[in-house]
């Protein structure tokens, strides 16, 4: 079984695609209704749905829900930090964290929409 696509839920759909088509490789495939529902494909076809909310609903995800990206060196996520940073989205600092007795390099940054993107790598 093969994970094919997850969707996202915000009120500004085209700053959230244009977050992940400019910074984490997505390419957007459709833009229909209004804005209103993008559809992206990573490199290795995954797809992400951006969408908006229905009439008169909200836009909530639960505490520690988050999108986690895992680069193979330390260096890029120290590099994606840097290019997130320059490009205005204030992302939190480089941290070198044990999970599960494996270190690794990890930031956290705000996505427009107020989605959680984690970048990380093994330590080297």
């Amino acid at each position: 079984m093969k994970l094919n696509h997850i969707n996202l839920v915000t009120l500004d759909g085209v700053a959230l695609a244009d977050f992940f088509t400019n910074h984490f490789g997505f390419e957007l495939v459709a833009m229909r209704g209004k804005n209103a529902f993008a559809v992206l494909s990573g490199a290795d076809g995954f797809a992400l749905n951006i969408m908006k909310p229905g009439k008169g609903e909200t836009v909530s995800y639960p505490d520690g829900f988050h999108i986690g990206f895992f680069v193979d060196m330390p260096n890029i996520v120290h590099e994606k930090h840097a290019e997130l940073a320059d490009a205005g989205h204030a992302p939190g600092e480089v941290q070198e964290l044990t999970r599960g007795g494996a270190m690794s390099t990890t930031f956290y940054c705000h996505a427009p929409g107020g989605i959680l993107v984690e970048v990380s790598s093994s330590a080297a």
